[in-house]
């Protein structure tokens, strides 16, 4: 199913420098929907994570780094996400695509990110997402090119587990701890599931959250 939207672990972790990258998207993840707290409001927020891998900026191992960006789905005129997505291709949206665009089609897909330092100076972070030069590219990646499509994950909770589902767990364990709590809850954190997992578990009689220990932290 697709993606829409409408108006690791173990290894050292190796940071991408401050600067201007050239970049290849080799995963996106749906994050679900969770109550997240803006500006001193609580509010529902329906949220999807991108991961790209910098061909040219390698670790000490000589693969690519890599780096993601969070955003709210939605192609809202002011959303991130929409300003990110348009730039990248450098052109606008049509009408039919704000209806609803495949967030899937950017796999594999060419472009070049602004990256800087986060407000506190922890970590970078991904500041803009403009055209490649030349033009975006579909490209082969050295990652595999994976979706994590939630509505899969959720058939493991309401009785209609099948390959896909299996594959949706497959990447969730390859994904941070923060985004598995995210999407799974946490019982020992007291942190809820997202939206859409409630809904499945209702539906199916699952348990309701995992437990994510100590040693799942990749980083």
């Amino acid at each position: 199913m697709a993606l829409t939207a409408s108006t690791g672990g173990g290894a050292a972790f190796e940071q991408v420098p401050a600067g201007t990258h050239s970049a290849v998207c080799f995963r996106l993840v749906d994050g679900g929907t969770v109550m997240e707290e803006y500006a001193g409001e609580s509010n529902k927020r329906h949220s999807v994570f991108i991961w790209w891998e910098l061909p040219e900026a390698l670790m000490s191992d000589g693969r690519p780094l890599t780096i993601f960006q969070k955003y709210t789905l939605s192609l809202h005129e002011q959303a991130k996400l929409r300003q990110h997505l348009q730039a990248w291709r450098n052109k606008p949206f049509s009408e039919e695509e704000l209806g609803g665009f495949d967030l899937t089609k950017i796999l594999g897909t060419t472009c070049n990110l602004q990256v800087d330092w986060n407000q506190s100076n922890t970590r970078t972070t991904v500041k803009g997402v403009f055209a490649a030069d030349g033009g975006a590219k579909r490209v082969d990646t050295k990652n595999e090119q994976q979706v994590f499509d939630l509505d899969d994950y959720c058939k493991e909770f309401s009785g209609q587990q099948d390959a896909e589902s299996q594959k949706a767990c497959d990447i969730l364990d390859e994904l941070p701890r923060f985004i598995r709590q995210r999407i799974t809850g946490d019982e020992q954190a007291g942190i809820e599931p997202c939206f859409e997992v409630q809904t499945a578990v209702q539906m199916g009689g699952a348990p309701k959250a995992q437990d994510i220990g100590d040693e799942d932290i990749p980083f």
